[in-house]
């Protein structure tokens, strides 16, 4: 009987936890109803930095994120992928895997790249995935 009353708590708050956090995620995703990809991109040094590694990134945090009213999640460069999403690294890495796979972006030796341990913002992974060598054809 104990197990069944503990269970019911977790599960309620799980509940809980997470109906807050759908809240919280449209609350920001409506304060940025303006945002766009293209203010998204002007955040960047689009002149030396792939523009395909940045839209790749784009398309898939805001894939994660979800829509809210009908609406993609409005992702910004600045966003912390802690604060902001609240994602766990096992999904960040599995973002990081796919856009590599995808992008022909090697994942060996990620020690020696500048961004190394660095990888907070959506900002900093575009960065990351920039500063590895890519694979030869």
């Amino acid at each position: 009987m104990k197990i069944i009353v503990i269970f019911g708590i977790v599960m309620m708050l799980i509940s809980a936890f997470s109906f807050w956090n759908h809240r919280r995620m449209r609350s920001i995703a409506l304060n940025r109803k303006n945002s766009t990809i293209c203010a998204y991109a002007k955040s960047f040094d689009y002149r030396n930095v792939d523009t395909k590694i940045m839209r790749e990134v784009y398309n898939h945090v805001q894939a994660w994120a979800g829509k809210y009213e009908g609406a993609n999640f409005p992702v910004e460069a600045n966003d912390c992928f802690n604060e902001i999403y609240k994602m766990d690294l096992e999904d960040l890495d599995d973002i990081y895997f796919e856009i590599a796979e995808k992008l022909g972006i090697s994942t060996d030796n990620p020690e020696s790249n500048p961004y190394w341990n660095q990888v907070t913002t959506v900002k900093n992974l575009v960065l990351f995935l920039h500063n590895q060598p890519k694979l030869k054809s």
